[in-house]
């Protein structure tokens, strides 16, 4: 009954993985995920280390990390949602 919300969660998921799995040329959600978070990692050791950016610099920075780190969080969510079906296919999984 409450499978269609899920279902379009997952499609949506898939969608936006494979987009970026093409724009960064790469043929795995887990190169995606260590991507993302390299680039948060760079971005916050940059506001870490006590550099004076100009303001407009230091904002796109923090928008950065933080649109970065929302698709970290999609990024494991999907992997999760594929984990889980991969174990369910296989048999893995007590009924």
């Amino acid at each position: 009954m409450n499978k269609k919300p899920n279902e379009d969660r997952v499609a949506f998921l898939e969608e936006q993985v494979n987009d970026y799995m093409k724009k960064l040329l790469v043929d795995s959600p887990y190169l995606v995920l260590m991507y993302f978070e390299k680039q948060v990692k760079r971005y916050s050791t940059m506001l870490e280390q006590g550099i004076a950016f100009p303001a407009s610099v230091e904002i796109t920075l923090q928008h950065l990390i933080e649109h970065y780190s929302s698709l970290i969080s999609l990024l494991k969510e999907y992997i999760h949602v594929q984990i889980k079906a991969e174990k369910n296919s296989s048999g893995d999984y007590m009924t």
